[in-house]
């Protein structure tokens, strides 16, 4: 008996020593644990109890409240760590406007009225640190848990969505009030996107053409034939036009069918557009064949109430054959001869410079290159630097889209007096070729809007998705215009300009460089001529606005007036 107090004495020593350590394991714990997830959250942490005093502050937390560590320590009034914040003048942890309310002690008196709120939370915005979310809850049990989180590229995030939303908004109403119809497939051949002339010529909505394909709304063969050519666009990135013609009371009307890939890999679309008079239907009848004899080859008058559209005369036209394939030169001569054009071939780059230097010292003028895709870049380069017009084509185009894409180039040049392919001696017949455009635009929508509007004037254009290659374009191809973009991917439109206005200089090369804006702010103008720009655009473009642009800086151009 006389050991039992002493006994239960140590048995109640041990077990005060055993909870001790409980409790120090368990705040060990605790504190791990918020470690952990301030870690996981990117995200700062304050643990208060109902005395207002710091049990953890994460170390995150000196980051955004740069204040003396001791702040910081558990134990810590969370009147002492206010103070300390408004002393050096943070926002965070404070009302939600983060502004400063009278004096300091009325300040701090504010702050701790919004820490004992149930739930709280807002937005601040430093100029330094960006945006900055916090978040405060007390507890039942009286604790008080604050947590502060860097939202600056959420933000910017949101604020690019909205950017992107408006121009898509914006492209969208641009593409609407295009007259021509236009309407895009996915890599499944479903159409994703109409324009309002796409609707109308089919007299449906959007909500019925939309997820079908064309099979539903074309002729079986020619959807098939459309189809075809779209997954060529799709596999290439090869351009294509088509004609077919399209019945109408006042006869045949021939309608050119331009399809285009745009996107990025993995995540290509085709979008083609219909150029046709504008009262023509095809909800009551439809065409039943892709047409590309001589014979439909439209002149390009567009205008129903003149009748059947005209045959193309491009007798006594010459083309020349840029090809190693047999097959290739071929195919390409017969179609050439169906339209009665003067053509012969030749197999690389070296034989057709010494063609064209032989037809340029004897005056024979030649009027369009066609090059086989397979073969050297050169080939390219060297009709341009004779100042002859260049088409390049594959093998999958040569039969079945030569004579449309032939025909639409000669259509846009003067013939040349008939003779015939004799060399003979005299003085050479300048060349010309319509003016090239280069478009400096990273936006897939936005190049659509480019590529109809220089389409519709007649223009050959080529369009760089990203400053370092618009340089490069400017000194391959050589345009007579640069319609530049200022927010490009890489290096700035801004940049862009100033190299080629530096590569001009040391070449003797002057080209009218415009601007793009999608704003019209007076900063962002001067910004533009001060890079060295002529002149600015702002979206959304209109043919008259880029008529207007070449008439002041296109030699010679006169503006396009339809028949």
């Amino acid at each position: 008996m006389k050991n039992f107090p002493t006994a239960a004495a140590e048995s109640g020593s041990k077990g005060k020593h055993v909870t001790g350590e409980t409790a120090a394991r368990d705040a060990q714990l605790h504190t791990a644990a918020l470690d952990a997830a301030s870690e996981a959250l990117s995200a700062a942490i304050m643990v208060y109890d109902r005395n207002d005093e710091l049990i953890y502050a994460s170390r995150q937390l000196a980051g955004y409240v740069p204040v003396a560590s001791h702040f910081f320590s558990p134990g810590t009034r969370l009147r002492e760590f206010l103070g300390a914040a408004y002393d050096a003048g943070m926002p965070c942890c404070t009302p939600a406007d983060g502004t400063a309310i009278g004096s300091r002690d009325e300040w701090i008196a504010e702050s701790i009225a919004a820490h004992w709120r149930e739930r709280l939370d807002y937005q601040t915005r430093d100029r330094q640190r960006g945006w900055t979310k916090v978040s405060m809850r007390r507890l039942s049990s009286g604790h008080g848990l604050c947590v502060i989180t860097d939202i600056s590229e959420q933000k910017k995030r949101e604020e690019q969505w909205h950017a992107d939303l408006e121009r898509v908004q914006l492209t969208e109403e641009i593409l609407d009030n295009l007259p021509h119809p236009v309407f895009v497939q996915d890599r499944n051949l479903t159409l994703v996107a109409v324009n309002k002339a796409f609707c109308a010529l089919f007299g449906a909505g959007t909500d019925v053409l939309l997820g079908n394909s064309l099979n539903s709304l074309f002729d079986a063969a020619l959807a098939a034939s459309l189809g075809n050519t779209a997954r060529h666009v799709l596999e290439t990135g090869a351009p294509s036009l088509l004609s077919m013609t399209v019945p109408q009371p006042s006869g045949q009307v021939v309608l050119a069918v331009r399809s285009r890939r745009v996107g990025k890999p993995g995540r290509y679309f085709v979008v083609t557009s219909l150029d046709h008079p504008a009262d023509m239907t095809l909800a009551a009848e439809r065409t039943s064949a892709v047409t590309l004899g001589p014979e439909q080859l439209a002149a390009g008058n567009e205008n129903a109430a003149d009748g059947p559209a005209s045959p193309l005369d491009l007798s006594g036209r010459r083309v020349l054959v840029v090809t190693a394939d047999s097959r290739f030169a071929e195919t390409g001569l017969k179609v050439l001869a169906d339209l009665r054009l003067d053509a012969c071939s030749v197999q690389d780059a070296g034989e057709e410079d010494a063609f064209l230097n032989v037809a340029k010292t004897a005056g024979v003028a030649i009027d369009l290159v066609v090059v086989d895709a397979d073969m050297d870049v050169r080939c390219l380069e060297l009709a341009r630097q004779y100042g002859i017009d260049a088409l390049a084509i594959d093998r999958f185009q040569i039969s079945g889209e030569l004579a449309a894409l032939v025909a639409e180039h000669l259509s846009r040049s003067p013939s040349v007096e008939e003779d015939d392919w004799e060399i003979t001696t005299g003085d050479a017949v300048p060349m010309g070729s319509d003016p090239l455009v280069l478009v400096a635009e990273d936006n897939a929508v936005n190049q659509i809007v480019f590529a109809q509007i220089l389409e519709g004037l007649g223009f050959r254009f080529v369009i760089a998705s990203d400053g370092e290659e618009a340089v490069r374009l400017w000194q391959e191809l050589e345009p007579q215009i640069v319609l530049m973009d200022v927010t490009l991917p890489g290096i700035s439109g801004y940049d862009a300009c100033r190299r080629i206005r530096d590569l001009g200089r040391s070449s003797g090369r002057t080209t009218p460089v415009i601007g793009i804006l999608a704003h019209a702010f007076e900063r962002d103008r001067e910004d533009c001529l001060s890079a060295g720009m002529d002149d600015i655009l702002h979206k959304p473009l209109s043919s008259e606005a880029l008529e207007a642009v070449f008439q002041r800086f296109i030699p010679g151009y006169i503006a396009f007036s339809p028949a």
